[in-house]
Parts: structure tokens; C-alpha cells; sequence
């Protein structure tokens, strides 16, 4: 499914009085313009009014460029939900499978009218899924303001077709609750043990240790060593079952392993540095597939969060309400056709020669599958 043909399913919210504009119109205008820079309302009409002729090209009726207080107002009445299932559809349509770990993981819109420079608790925060080996992001939700990302993240887990996948979760995802919505998704999980369930996180560090291989032969590790730019790290994976569940650790269901994951790194002549973290899994006993795969929940922050940060100014955003949900929804889409291209560049320099280069830019607004990476 093309751009194009995407922003004919978006819904139209509006009354039918006074309208000059489709939502196709709107819409496309919209996401070819951010394709290409755009980062405020007032950009996309700039855009659009100086790129007129393409789009009437594309758009046979359209009448002329709307202002940006129609893109404003649009998509600030635009249901966040109804936005975000037209997304799905597209995701569906350019990726039919989905394999290996989805991350999901929480970001703040840092400099959020919202937030008044009054801490978190008032910032637009939005929780994401990325899926690694596609190198997409499968959806968002957004985090109710008298709430929290635990709330939101198994609203957004049971939004999506997880079947089969791992879901990989930082500590704040370490609750029964979502255990339990990752295995009714039919779904394995990988979460991070949190330092106030100390409980649980001493007893996994007590039976992991060297000193109880002794009496628990069933342990299995794996390790990794990497030398890059000076820096070493030092990477190893303990894992065993996690025997009587329904005794040691009580409504985690499916749980079926534990695991500690050390890292030691180096950088330079610098001394070392050791880092300790504990994990429950429903995955079977495997230490490389599950250090593999902690490895890989990163990518959610280095793929997704900083590109949103760095090449598409999210931290600096002035948008409120649905109008920033749904421009950071935009954004999304634009970074994983941006993904998909084979040219040399940079996100910053890809998003520039879609603004220089017709020819790149319909490149771009016409690809229609995600090539999954062989393993």
C-alpha cells in the first residue's frame, strides 16, 4: 500500500460544512511534507505551497494547498485510535510477518506544551512496539496523563499480532499483568526483573551463582566478547529453569526460565565496569537466544526514540493533545519508508533528497513490502 493509497483509509471526522479539502488531501500533503523536512504545521503548508504542481499532479482534484491552521485542526480533532488502526492496516499490508523480538518501551515528548517544564508526570508520553528484524514500529499508545506505561502496555500488546514473537520489556514491564496478556497473545516474553522486587531478583542471584552450580547442574551460559572503537565489552548469559513455579514465583504464568546477564565493559585504559541483571522468561532454557535478544531490545532507542529525537526534532515538538500523537505517528511512518531505502545516506540526508529529488521521493512513497532479513 502506497502513501497515497494509505491516506484514503484515514477516517473523516469533520462536519460536511465549508469543506474545500478531502482527507486524502490533507493527509497526503501532510506526510509528503514531513517525508521532506517539515516539522510544524506552518512547514507542511510552506511545503505544499511551494511544491504545488506535484501534488496537484497526484491529487487530480485538488483546489489549492490548505493553511496550517487546517492541518492544525485536523489533526487535532483526529481520533488518536482511528488514526493509529489505519496505521495497523498499513503495517499489515507492508509486512505480513513478523518475526523474532518486539520491543516495547516508553518515550516522553520532552518539551510538551503539556509538560509546563513541571516534571513526567504531565509530559505527552507514548509507548512504542518495535519489531527488530523488520526494523518497524508496529504501533503506539499513548499513556493516559493520571496513569502510567503499565497501564498502556497491555492495552497496545492485545492492539497487535504478536503470535509467536518474543516481547522484550525494560523493568517497568515486569508485572504479572503483562506476563499474563503476552501469553494470552500467544506470544513468549523476556522481562527485566526490577530492583524493587528484591525478593525475586535475590533469589534469582542466589541460584545463578557460581557457587550453587554445585547443587543446580541444569544451569546452561553463554557468553560474547566484543573489541570496537577502542571500547571491550564482556558479555555472559546464566540460565536455568525455573522450577515449581506455582510455589517460587506465584502468578507469573508461563514462566519457564530465569537468567542473569553480566556485563563487563572497558573503554580505553578505564577501569572496568560490571553491570548485573536479572530476568524471568517463558522462553525454554536457551542463554544465547535470550542474550541475543536482550542485546536486540535496545534497538528500540537507538532505531526509533534517538531517530525520533535527532532526525525529526520530537523532543522539541510544541504540539498538543492529539495533534502531537498524531504527528509522532506521521513520523513513525516516514522513518520506516526512510528504512527501507538502500541509499547511502543518513536519515537527516535521506529526508533532504526526498525535498531535492522527485523521482527519490515517489521512490520512497511507493514502497510497498519490507524485506525481512534473512538469520
Amino acid at each position: 500500500m502506497s502513501l497515497q493509497e494509505f491516506s484514503s483509509y484515514v477516517p473523516d471526522i469533520r462536519n460536511d460544512k465549508n469543506q474545500l479539502y478531502t482527507v486524502e488531501e490533507i493527509v497526503f500533503i501532510a506526510m509528503v511534507s514531513v517525508l521532506c523536512g517539515a516539522e510544524t504545521w506552518s512547514e507542511i503548508e510552506l511545503f505544499g505551497n511551494t511544491h504545488e504542481e506535484y501534488f496537484k499532479k497526484r491529487l487530480p482534484n485538488l483546489s489549492g494547498i490548505p493553511c496550517e491552521d487546517t492541518f492544525n485542526r485536523f489533526f487535532s480533532l483526529l481520533d488518536i485510535e482511528w488514526f493509529e488502526e489505519a496505521f495497523r492496516i498499513w503495517i499489515r499490508d507492508l509486512c505480513r510477518q513478523v518475526p523474532g523480538v518486539v520491543a516495547i518501551d516508553g518515550k516522553a515528548v520532552c518539551r510538551n506544551p503539556l509538560s509546563s517544564g513541571h516534571g513526567m508526570k504531565d509530559r505527552l508520553y507514548m509507548v512504542s512496539a518495535w519489531a527488530v528484524r523488520n526494523g518497524l514500529c508496529l504501533g503506539q499508545q499513548k499513556v493516559d496523563k493520571k496513569s502510567n506505561e503499565i497501564t498502556a502496555i497491555p492495552e497496545l500488546i492485545k492492539a497487535l499480532d504478536l503470535k509467536q514473537c518474543i516481547v522484550t520489556i525494560d523493568a517497568a514491564g515486569c508485572q504479572k499483568a503483562i506476563a499474563e496478556t503476552i501469553i494470552n497473545a500467544e506470544a513468549d516474553y523476556l522481562l527485566c526483573v526490577k530492583d524493587n522486587q528484591k525478593n525475586m531478583k535475590a533469589k534469582i542471584l542466589s541460584l545463578l551463582s557460581k557457587d550453587d552450580r554445585i547443587y543446580l547442574p541444569y544451569k546452561q551460559s553463554y557468553s560474547q566478547q566484543n573489541h570496537t572503537h577502542g571500547r571491550q565489552e564482556y558479555r555472559e548469559c546464566v540460565c536455568d529453569q525455573a522450577f515449581y513455579p506455582e510455589h517460587f514465583y506465584p502468578g507469573w504464568k508461563g514462566i519457564k526460565t530465569i537468567a542473569k546477564i553480566t556485563c563487563i565493559r572497558q573503554v580505553g585504559k578505564e577501569k572496568p565496569t560490571t553491570e548485573t541483571r536479572c530476568y524471568i522468561s517463558s522462553l525454554p532454557q536457551d542463554p544465547k537466544l535470550i542474550l541475543e535478544s536482550v542485546r536486540s531490545h535496545w534497538q528500540v532507542e537507538n532505531n526509533l526514540h534517538w531517530q525520533l529525537d535527532v532526525s525529526f526534532r520530537e523532543d522539541y515538538t510544541r504540539k498538543t493533545e492529539n495533534g502531537a500523537v498524531n504527528f509522532s505517528l506521521m513520523c513513525k511512518m516516514i522513518l520506516i519508508l526512510l528504512k527501507q531505502s538502500k541509499k547511502k545516506l543518513g536519515m537527516a540526508g535521506k529526508r533532504k533528497l526526498c525535498g531535492w529529488n522527485e523521482k527519490y521521493r515517489d521512490e520512497i512513497l511507493g514502497i510497498q513490502r519490507i524485506i525481512i532479513p534473512e538469520e
